[in-house]
């Protein structure tokens, strides 16, 4: 929450900037914050997803400004270009943006430099070698559960959060992601091995693409809930983006 906040400050919208910090600073003692703090994360989310107009039209409509979630998320891969399949759950398709961000980075690599990321991660070179050649034999195509089955799914989930981290970090700035990384880290301690490697995911596809204030926001965001949706499972919040 404490992240995502952070990302929202933006001085010049339509959102309560300190009505957000307040009720942060109080929602870990306070289960009432806590719920006012979610509701109120949600909608400054997908305010951002619409220009301020768009925002006040349907506000004075509807009574909620903000787009849905699921045409927010749909934005998102559209700026990601990454394709996800209609339906789901917010969560679900939140976790199939994330796999499909980190597929498309993964299979820009050639499969020599792959190898040698998968040496500069500590990936084993029997492990290294077994992932492969089972490229070889099915395809680039399943390289994700390739990498699920050989290294396991805390190894896997890993790779994919250090891929992500990096790739928000070059939307968002190094200084912005550091509470990232170090979570990141506090998690998979063996990610300390990484080093400069963390910085070092091109994502040049995505990164110059969201230089606009809004994506700048909801792409990273989105990017960082998928991590949290497929590491943690479904949420029980009834708020779209919580």
């Amino acid at each position: 929450m404490e992240y995502i906040s952070r990302v929202l400050d933006n001085y010049l919208s339509l959102t309560n900037d300190s009505r957000r910090k307040e009720l942060l600073s109080q929602a870990q003692s306070n289960a009432t914050a806590k719920e006012a703090l979610i509701e109120l994360l949600d909608k400054q989310i997908r305010y951002f997803g619409s220009s301020d107009f768009a925002y006040l039209a349907r506000s004075i409509f509807d009574g909620d400004g903000g787009i849905p979630a699921n045409e927010l998320i749909t934005d998102v891969c559209e700026k990601s270009k990454v394709k996800v399949k209609l339906g789901g759950s917010v969560e679900s398709r939140l976790e199939k943006l994330v796999t499909s961000v980190v597929e498309k980075e993964l299979l820009s690599k050639s499969p020599e430099d792959l190898a040698k990321e998968f040496e500069e991660m500590g990936v084993e070179k029997i492990d290294r070698d077994t992932v492969m050649e089972h490229l070889k034999s099915n395809g680039a195509i399943a390289i994700l559960p390739i990498i699920f089955q050989i290294l396991g799914p805390k190894v896997a989930l890993g790779i994919i959060e250090a891929i992500i981290v990096s790739i928000i970090a070059k939307i968002i700035g190094r200084e912005a992601a550091k509470a990232l990384i170090k979570e990141l880290v506090k998690r998979n301690p063996w990610l300390n091995a990484l080093g400069p490697w963390m910085w070092g995911v091109s994502a040049a596809w995505l990164a110059f693409d969201v230089q606009g204030p809004a994506y700048r926001k909801t792409v990273p965001i989105c990017l960082y809930l998928g991590v949290v949706a497929l590491r943690d499972g479904p949420e029980t919040s009834t708020a779209d983006f919580a």
